[in-house]
């Protein structure tokens, strides 16, 4: 058994992640199963303004998109000028 991390961020094989609505859904994962390619609901969009991951039952992320977006666009710099 994987850890969360490596399950959520492992970088084994090719992957995708594709957005479609509701109505779409089973559309898109026929199509997977027909080319035998592993597909499989991960989650579903808001508009609450958060990013919630769950990992066996368990949230393993929980945060405003906007303090997401903060860290990604200025890390570097905050890295940068704190040495």
């Amino acid at each position: 058994m994987l850890p969360a991390e490596s399950v959520l961020f492992g970088e084994r094989g090719a992957r995708a992640v594709v957005s479609v609505t509701p109505s779409k859904l089973a559309h898109v994962l026929n199509t997977a199963r027909q080319y035998n390619v592993a597909a499989q609901e991960l989650g579903q969009v808001t508009r609450d303004g958060s990013f919630r991951i769950e990992h066996k039952g368990r949230a393993v992320i929980d945060s405003p998109v906007e303090t997401l977006r903060d860290a990604w666009a200025h890390s570097l710099e905050r890295t940068l000028t704190t040495r």
